[in-house]
């Protein structure tokens, strides 16, 4: 589009003729064309300039609707090297190149600094120990005791039965697992669970969990004589982006768990520590402390590997709230430290929504886990366990560095 062209379009923009968000519709042009002249647009009416928003490698052809509405640009966030980091999981068997996406003065140093750690050590353990993805649908019925009924007829064998065949026949790589019903009052909340193959999965269990609650509410009208009916595909108790304490026990997505033993030597070389200093912090900190403040976590900063490690694989970033619903646990033993990472709730996905960016996907691909070819989701088991990894290896950082009383001094280094 030539500059006339643009200058025509602003006009009846400005004129109110042409709606920003319709533009490719309205006007018959491309998205990334729609996307630069909303950008002048806003260059012109608030007398800025976007000049570093609209330097990109996007294609909004391919992101609108997809990831994105009504663009005008993107958001940049520098990208740091913090190693490559040794897991030993069930899935996860050798080392990954770690990418972190962070804006945090000294995240990816103390991050490299626990990987290297824990390198030495001979690499940290990983396992998967519970997958599937959730999602509560909300069913209304006349009262308690048509509540009572219906969930009994649920939870039976042939309820299930019938679930099972419902949510299968809407998904090609969605796995039902089971659905437990959960009455209040006249309402049951059904929570689904599956596994999503190489997806995070979020909308598929959505739209295969409305598929196979129309199913069970028909079923059980025709068995029962008793009407009920959905009243909201997510009632809240899936629970999604939202801190609950049913993800933490439950799970939601995969729950993973990782390991390492830090010998004495080690600790003293690298971080000027001692295991029994390290295990008494964590019990003061991390358990005691958070337990004072009514904390869903349990941990010093998981949030900050997630956030890094969600921006930089195109993973949806609000479900850093549950997945930072995790433990850590310390104690000196045989010479050394053991530390633990617990997380109980990170939903994560190889292929699909954000992983589809080209940012995003050539990271996942440098690691080898892009799941363009993996149906059944063995790449984002081995991801899970890597996550896990990188998060307790920022979790030994952050309390050694306490531990010797160096983080204020770290990070009065940064110029802010």
């Amino acid at each position: 589009m030539d500059k006339k062209n643009i200058d025509e379009t602003l006009e009846r923009i400005e004129k109110g003729e042409l709606k920003l968000y319709s533009l490719e519709k309205s006007i018959g042009i491309d998205s990334n064309t729609a996307t630069m002249i909303r950008r002048i647009y806003l260059e012109k009416k608030f007398g800025c300039g976007l000049s570093a928003v609209g330097s990109t490698a996007l294609d909004f052809n391919d992101a609108v609707d997809r990831n994105i509405e009504n663009p005008v640009g993107a958001v940049q966030v520098p990208l740091g090297y913090a190693g490559e980091i040794k897991v030993n999981g069930l899935h996860a068997s050798r080392s990954y190149p770690i990418l972190l996406a962070t804006t945090e003065g000294r995240l990816v140093a103390g991050i490299s600094r626990g990987i290297s750690a824990s390198n030495e050590a001979g690499g940290i353990n990983a396992a998967v120990v519970r997958d599937g993805m959730t999602r509560d649908v909300l069913i209304r019925t006349g009262n308690v005791k048509e509540a009572a009924s219906f969930s009994a007829f649920v939870s039976g064998a042939a309820g299930q039965e019938i679930l099972r065949k419902a949510f299968s026949e809407s998904t090609r790589h969605g796995k039902f697992i089971e659905c437990r019903p959960y009455p209040s009052g006249r309402d049951v909340h059904l929570r689904f669970r599956a596994t999503t193959g190489a997806a995070m999965g979020m909308n598929m269990v959505t739209i295969a969990s409305k598929m196979a609650s129309d199913a069970i509410v028909r079923e059980f009208g025709k068995s029962k004589g008793i009407e009920a009916g959905i009243i909201s595909e997510s009632g809240n108790m899936c629970s999604d982006k939202k801190p609950a304490l049913i993800n933490f026990i439950e799970g939601r997505g995969v729950s993973v768990i990782a390991d390492v033993f830090i010998t004495a030597e080690i600790l003293e070389r690298r971080f000027g520590v001692k295991p029994e200093v390290v295990a008494d912090l964590n019990k003061s900190k991390n358990l005691s402390g958070s337990a004072l403040a009514g904390s869903h976590g349990f941990n010093g900063h998981v949030a900050n590997m997630l956030a890094s490690l969600y921006l930089a694989l195109g993973q949806d970033m609000a479900q850093v709230v549950e997945g930072a619903q995790a433990l850590t646990d310390a104690a000196a033993v045989r010479g050394g430290l053991y530390i633990s990472c617990y997380l109980p709730s990170i939903e994560i996905g190889t292929y699909g929504g954000g992983t589809k960016r080209e940012t995003q996907m050539e990271v996942l691909k440098m690691m080898g886990l892009y799941g363009d070819n993996d149906p059944e989701g063995a790449s984002r088991l081995q991801l899970a366990e890597v996550i896990a990894a990188v998060c307790l290896a920022g979790e030994l950082n952050l309390l050694c560095a306490e531990a010797a009383k160096d983080l204020s001094s770290s990070h009065g280094k940064i110029k802010r």
